[in-house]
């Protein structure tokens, strides 16, 4: 059951990815902070690589995987930057949590991983506990369907789980050609460069004001390390088990992201939807134990 506390130390780094981002592109443009962050964690997990040996010849399925990659990855980590950039961490994350739902969609679809009755039941907690989340004292049940119709960033956090939830078939193909050390590298440094190539073209970012600078910089440098923990643990935990059941488990990022954005950074509104970020983490973890 080792895969269980890779997913779990996955969950602990998306959330913290998610909260630093959060303040990181308060100071600075959403996709310069996107293609920062990721170049850092590239950096950093590039010495890990060196440090443990880790290097592995580049197979032609390397490549191919590695550009197939790109789209998903890239265009998952910007509607996540937009979200968090239009819309309170505590509100986003949780509507993040319909990843293991569409991932579980996708393995009975395409790669024939059938759920057991167990991890059905915990996909209805899922599905429960987003619903919840839209959900205020004295308003109509119908209330999330609303906040989805006006809110943005909800639907920009939708997005970015529709773009990820194919994301893991192809990162266990790729961990399989070079292990996890090098693969999550390349993940991170081909993303970064690639957002750098396509935005030079089509996007002109503003630089942070000289006086935010090196705040910003500062804050790029810490959100590499949270998220260089959720690459990394997360292909440890997608070569021992199934993609939905990892997916699942690390979808508890939910309640932490949610609690940390209410009680460290005293977002509004935050505490009522806690119980629905805790119906999503249940959820999670039923479908880990039925798996």
């Amino acid at each position: 059951m080792s895969w269980v506390v890779f997913a779990l130390l996955t969950a602990c780094g998306s959330a913290g990815t998610s909260l630093t981002l959060k303040r990181t592109v308060a100071l600075g443009d959403a996709v310069l902070s996107t293609i920062g962050f990721r170049l850092v964690g590239a950096v950093l997990l590039a010495l890990v690589v060196t440090a443990a040996g880790a290097w592995q010849p580049a197979t032609p399925a390397y490549w191919r995987t590695l550009t197939l990659l790109m789209i998903p990855e890239i265009g998952g980590m910007l509607f996540l930057t937009l979200a968090l950039r239009g819309g309170d961490v505590s509100r986003v994350q949780p509507i993040a949590g319909l990843l293991p739902i569409f991932v579980t969609i996708n393995g009975i679809l395409f790669a024939h991983e059938i759920p057991t009755p167990l991890a059905a039941l915990g996909i209805a907690f899922v599905t429960l506990g987003i619903y919840t989340v839209g959900l205020r004292r004295g308003h109509s049940l119908l209330e999330p369907l609303h906040a989805l119709r006006r809110d943005r960033a909800s639907w920009y956090a939708v997005l970015s789980s529709v773009f990820w939830s194919v994301t893991p078939f192809l990162h266990k193909r790729g961990g399989a050609e070079v292990g996890p050390l090098m693969w999550s590298m390349s993940v991170a440094a081909a993303s970064g460069l690639v957002l750098a190539l396509v935005f030079r073209l089509i996007h002109a970012p503003p630089s942070p004001s000289p006086a935010l600078r090196g705040r910003w910089l500062t804050m790029v440098a810490i959100t590499a390390v949270p998220f260089c923990v959720q690459v990394v643990t997360l292909l440890l935990a997608l070569q021992r088990t199934q993609s939905g059941y990892v997916l699942a488990l690390s979808s508890t990022s939910t309640l932490l992201a949610t609690v940390a954005g209410v009680l460290l950074f005293g977002e509004r509104g935050g505490a009522a939807r806690i119980p629905g970020a805790a119906f999503v983490t249940a959820g999670a973890a039923l479908i880990a134990l039925g798996g």
